[in-house]
């Protein structure tokens, strides 16, 4: 067999197209790993507002895991479960900010932090300045258990509220009429 030049040019078109191919399949099993991964901590973002909305509201048991799961089951022994009834009336939830992040060379671990202002009814629902208003912020630690994102510890604090502001106006006026009976 006789070996030519328009031989020898084929095969090096062919092994260039080969390895040419290869790196493209590379970089598209990269690209779908990423897309992947990016879609994972959107999900979780949703999630993480779905918990957020359901812990308002007492029924996030669903996205609880390990001591969380165990605390809220305790509570439900000791006190029941959270009906309507037992409560209190939110008028209004909005979620101001909300940010998930996935630990540093953790797969299965994510965190979230949220700032929520909830808003009750206290009084004449025609009346919005009876209302009373929480601003919490939400921190909650985040692990796959059997492939969903579930919580395993909350840690969760009261902002300034709108009683704040009234409470500091009757301390001032004590004060001020404390001074004037001096």
């Amino acid at each position: 067999m006789r070996i030519t030049v328009t031989n020898l040019v084929l095969v090096a078109l062919l092994l260039i197209a080969g390895s040419f191919s290869f790196l493209l399949y590379t970089n598209l099993q990269e690209a779908k790993a990423t897309i992947e991964k990016y879609q994972d901590i959107e999900k979780l973002n949703q999630r993480s507002e779905d918990f957020i909305r359901a812990l308002i509201y007492g029924k996030h048991k669903k996205y609880l895991t390990g001591e969380q799961l165990e605390k809220y089951e305790t509570g439900e022994k000791e006190y029941g479960t959270p009906t309507e009834k037992n409560m209190a009336e939110v008028n209004e939830m909005k979620i101001q900010q909300l940010f998930t992040k996935k630990i540093k060379n953790k797969d299965n671990e994510a965190e979230s932090y949220a700032i929520v202002q909830v808003r009750y009814e206290t009084g004449d629902p025609n009346k919005y300045g009876d209302d009373y208003i929480h601003t919490l912020t939400v921190n909650s630690h985040w692990v796959k258990d059997a492939g969903e994102w579930k919580v395993d510890h909350l840690e969760m604090s009261l902002l300034k509220d709108s009683r704040d502001e009234m409470l500091r106006k009757q301390a001032e006026e004590a004060l001020r009429k404390a001074g004037q009976a001096s």
